[in-house]
C-alpha cells in the first residue's frame, strides 16, 4: 500500500508537470524573429489592374459566354471554401486529404479536346519539329482555336489573383494548356505568316511577364517565368529565319527588355504560398487537436520559413544578379518548449521547408534570358562589324557582368548562364538574328 501510494503520488506530479508544461508553452508568446515574419509575411498582396482569373480559370471551357463567367467562379468559389471548412476524412473520396470538387463549368460547356504538346517552354529547336508534320499539327490545331483566342486574350490583362479562399487542396487552373499556342505560332512562320507568329509570341511573352511578375501565387508566377524563357527561345528561333530588316509588329513594342529587379522579386508569391500552406490543420473536432496544435504558432513558424523572398537580402541579390539562396531554419528538436504544445505544428513545418529550395532563381534565369532577348534585337539594329564586335559595343547594361552575354564557339549563338538548380551547369542558347536565313 505504501508502494502504491508513492506511485500514485509519483503518477499525480508527473501529470501536474506535464500540464503546466503545457500551459506554459501554450500561452508564451512567439519568439521576436518569428512575430516580425509573421507581420510581414501576412502583409495583403496589393496588385492594381484587370485581373486574368476568371480567363485563367475557365480556360479549358469552350463557349462560355462573359456574362456567364461571374456566376460560375463565385460557384467554384462557394464549393472550394465549403471543401476548405470539411474537416479531413468527411469528404468521402478515396482520398481523404483531397476532397473532391466539382468545377461549375463541368458539363455544362464543352472541355477543350486533349493535344500533345509540340513545343514546350523548356525545349528547343520548336521550329524543326513543326516542320517535321506541319499538316498533322494543323489538323490538331483546329480544335484549338477557342482556346488559342482565350490564350491571346491574356496579353491584355495586368494581375493574376485568386479570389478564392487559401486552401492547399483546391483545384488549380490547367496551366499546361498555355504551352499549345507556342505550336500555333510556329506553324504561323513555318507557313509563311511570320508578322502573325511574332505578334503570337509577343503576347504571350507579354502574358508570362504578367504573370511572372503580377501574381498573387507560387504556381503562377514560377509557371510565367518559364513562359517568358519559352516565348524567347521561339523568338530567337523566327528572327534567325527572317532579314535583319524584317520589323517586328505593334504587338511586341516593350515586351523583350530586361526586367527591371522588381519584377522578379517572389514575395508577393511567397506571400500567397504562405496563406495556402499555412492554412490547413488538424480536424478541430478531434479531442487531441488542441493538445498538440496552435494555428499561430504553426503559422508563425511557416512564416520564418517562407519569409526569404521579402527579406532585404533578396533585394539586394536582385539587384546585383547574384543566386538567390533563401536562408531557412535547420529543422528542430521537438523536445523545446515551445512544441509541447504543438508538436503537430512543429513537425509540419520542418516537414515543408525543404520544399522551396531552388525557387527563387527561376525568375532569375527568365529574367538573364529577356535581357538576351533584348540583346538580340539590338544586335538586329546594329549590324556593324563582327558579331564579337557588336557584343562588345553593346550597352553594358545588356551584356552583364554578373552573368555576361557570350558567343559560343562556332560564333552562331547568343548564350547567357543559368542559375537552375544549385550546382547546375546551365546554359540559354540562342540563334544570332538572321543566322538560318533560307538558301
Amino acid at each position: 500500500m505504501k508502494l502504491l501510494r508513492w506511485f500514485v503520488i509519483a503518477a499525480l506530479l508527473v501529470l501536474v508537470t506535464a500540464v503546466l508544461v503545457w500551459l506554459v508553452s501554450r500561452w508564451m508568446p512567439l519568439p521576436r524573429v518569428q512575430q516580425q515574419a509573421l507581420e510581414l509575411m501576412e502583409q495583403p498582396a496589393r496588385l492594381p489592374g484587370a485581373n486574368a482569373f476568371e480567363m485563367v480559370w475557365l480556360l479549358d471551357f469552350d463557349d462560355v459566354p462573359d456574362a456567364a463567367r461571374p456566376a460560375l467562379i463565385a460557384e467554384d468559389g462557394r464549393r472550394i471554401a465549403e471543401a476548405a471548412r470539411t474537416p479531413a476524412g468527411d469528404a468521402g473520396g478515396e482520398d481523404d486529404w483531397e476532397p473532391a470538387i466539382t468545377r461549375a463549368a463541368q458539363g455544362r460547356y464543352p472541355e477543350v479536346p486533349d493535344m500533345a504538346v509540340v513545343c514546350s517552354w523548356r525545349g528547343a529547336d520548336c521550329l524543326p519539329q513543326v516542320r517535321a508534320a506541319p499538316l498533322a499539327l494543323a489538323q490538331a490545331l483546329q480544335s484549338q482555336q477557342g482556346l488559342l483566342t482565350r490564350i491571346a486574350a491574356l496579353s491584355r490583362y495586368d494581375r493574376y489573383q485568386s479570389p478564392f479562399v487559401a486552401d492547399a487542396h483546391a483545384p488549380l487552373p490547367r496551366w499546361g494548356l498555355l504551352q499549345r499556342s507556342s505550336a500555333a505560332h510556329a506553324l504561323a512562320h513555318v507557313q509563311g505568316h511570320s508578322d502573325a507568329a511574332l505578334a503570337g509570341i509577343c503576347n504571350d511573352a507579354r502574358t508570362g511577364r504578367m504573370l511572372m511578375s503580377h501574381s498573387d501565387g507560387l504556381v503562377p508566377t514560377v509557371l510565367g517565368a518559364g513562359m517568358v524563357q519559352g516565348n524567347v527561345r521561339l523568338l530567337a528561333e523566327v528572327l534567325a529565319e527572317l532579314p535583319l530588316d524584317h520589323a517586328l509588329p505593334e504587338a511586341c513594342k516593350d515586351v523583350f527588355t530586361a526586367a527591371a529587379p522588381a519584377e522578379l522579386s517572389m514575395c508577393t508569391a511567397m506571400r500567397g504560398e504562405f496563406q495556402m500552406v499555412s492554412s490547413g490543420g488538424p480536424d478541430p473536432r478531434q479531442p487531441m487537436a488542441m493538445l498538440v496544435w496552435d494555428a499561430r504558432k504553426y503559422r508563425a513558424a511557416m512564416a520564418q520559413r517562407l519569409q526569404g523572398a521579402c527579406l532585404p537580402a533578396s533585394t539586394q541579390a536582385l539587384a546585383a544578379d547574384q543566386a538567390q539562396r533563401w536562408p531557412v531554419p535547420p529543422p528542430q528538436s521537438l523536445w523545446r518548449l515551445e512544441c509541447a504544445a504543438n508538436a503537430m505544428g512543429c513537425i509540419l513545418a520542418d516537414i515543408a521547408s525543404p520544399a522551396y529550395d531552388g525557387y527563387a532563381t527561376r525568375l532569375q534565369d527568365a529574367g538573364a534570358s529577356l535581357r538576351a532577348a533584348e540583346a538580340l534585337l539590338w544586335l538586329r539594329a546594329h549590324p556593324q562589324g563582327s558579331t564579337a564586335e557588336s557584343l562588345a559595343a553593346m550597352p553594358l547594361r545588356l551584356r552583364g557582368q554578373r552573368r555576361p552575354l557570350q558567343l559560343d564557339a562556332d560564333g552562331q549563338q547568343l548564350r547567357v548562364a543559368l542559375y537552375g538548380k544549385p550546382g547546375s551547369d546551365d546554359w540559354l542558347g540562342l540563334p544570332l538574328p538572321a543566322s538560318r536565313l533560307p538558301d
